[in-house]
């Protein structure tokens, strides 16, 4: 069997942009206490509801 180009092969290119994941959080700052009298500004971040059952709502019956 020999292996020959014919005109109708294809061949497999990779992409070369990674995929990457919007981070899905917001942040925002706070000033926290300390029971000794300092005090220091953080960041936090604030998650959304984990929703149970998928976007679909509950119907009664």
């Amino acid at each position: 069997m020999v292996d020959t180009k014919t005109p109708g092969d294809k061949t497999l290119s990779v992409p070369t942009k990674t995929l990457t994941l919007k981070p899905r959080v917001e942040t925002g700052t706070v000033r926290q206490s300390f029971s000794h009298g300092r005090t220091k500004q953080v960041v936090v971040e604030k998650r959304g509801k984990r929703r149970v059952g998928g976007d679909a709502p509950a119907t009664e019956t």
